[in-house]
């Protein structure tokens, strides 16, 4: 799978991810909000 960085000012492109409820939840659910920070802790084992 090929990946294009965005660039600076560049709206973010849509995608879904689960909550840890098990619903989807998709960042263009949140457009118009205030700011969304996303954070991808990374595991260890």
């Amino acid at each position: 799978m090929a990946t294009q960085r965005i660039k600076q000012g560049e709206p973010a492109r849509d995608f879904a991810l689960q909550d840890t409820q098990g619903e989807t939840i998709k960042l263009s659910d949140f457009a118009g909000d205030k700011n969304v920070y996303l954070i991808f802790n990374r595991g260890f084992t």
